[in-house]
């Protein structure tokens, strides 16, 4: 796993393919690291480079001074490093990000719109826009969700109790939590302060609806057909904002759809890598 320098910390990635070919970066959700990208980037390695970035605390990648709280433009920034170094010409570069880290593509396509060719978001998570866009309701849902995990983790000794509050809520099934294996468990309670972290980075999210607005790149923003109402919502607003995106729903799925519809998740991503730029509208 390579180790790279962005902004005085080292940042770890997966790589795979040929080098030279265009390249594919894939930014993984919340509480997730480059490996769950692993199953969905290896069709795609025949014919592209593929890179997924180990946010900060995951795989190698380090967090940031405890004193300097993380922002999402950090995590982009990191992101944007990794694509200098697999492709100095930054030519033909597809970004994938899902939830957390469809934010942060979506940063680094308003912070470093030339390493961007084509962006491709699965539910991104920009959370303060549904406040932007009156949605109060949802944002004051959502914060309450986030505030808490945050809260109950900080209080020390009650990760498990975070966690099982935020899986239940984000997977829209009570139980969820208690139906995983003891394994599983313990090491999602392993993950819970880097989550916060994150968390805590989007509540703090600077983007608006004019950045998105000045999106270049061709821009597909997926939705599970399932998902819950949250977060199809978000998704309609971030694919309105950015000009010619187009809205696709992905049949069957919610919002974990890389953990649960992976084979969908990489036909949807190969077609739209396939085509020409996606016309405004949705499917």
């Amino acid at each position: 796993m390579p180790v790279i320098a962005s902004n005085g910390r080292d940042v770890s990635y997966d790589v795979a393919g040929p080098e030279g070919s265009p390249l594919v970066a894939f930014q993984p959700p919340g509480a997730s690291g480059a490996s769950i990208w692993r199953r969905v980037a290896a069709p795609f390695q025949a014919d592209y480079r593929t890179v997924a970035i180990n946010p900060a605390g995951y795989g190698e990648t380090a967090l940031l001074s405890a004193s300097v709280p993380m922002t999402v433009r950090d995590e982009a920034q990191a992101l944007a490093a990794v694509i200098h170094t697999e492709r100095p010409d930054n030519r033909g570069v597809h970004v994938v990000g899902h939830s957390y880290g469809g934010t942060i593509a979506l940063a680094l396509a308003c912070y470093w719109p030339d390493l961007v060719a084509r962006l491709i978001l699965l539910e991104p998570a920009p959370y303060p826009l549904l406040r932007a866009a009156g949605e109060a309701a949802f944002a004051n849902e959502i914060s309450r969700h986030n505030q808490r995990f945050i809260a109950t983790v900080r209080d020390g000794g009650r990760d498990a109790v975070a966690m099982e509050q935020y899986l239940d809520y984000f997977n829209n099934h009570p139980g969820f939590w208690r139906a995983l294996s003891p394994t599983a468990q313990n090491n999602m309670i392993a993950l819970a302060e880097r989550l916060a972290i994150g968390l805590d980075a989007v509540e703090r999210l600077d983007l608006g609806f004019d950045d998105l607005a000045s999106v270049a790149a061709p821009t597909t923003v997926i939705h599970g057909a399932e998902t819950d109402p949250l977060h199809a919502r978000l998704s309609a607003l971030v694919a309105n904002a950015i000009p010619q995106a187009l809205l696709r729903a992905l049949p069957g799925a919610g919002h974990m759809m890389t953990l649960t519809h992976g084979d969908d998740v990489v036909a949807l991503i190969r077609e739209d890598l396939g085509n020409g730029p996606p016309a405004k509208g949705s499917i």
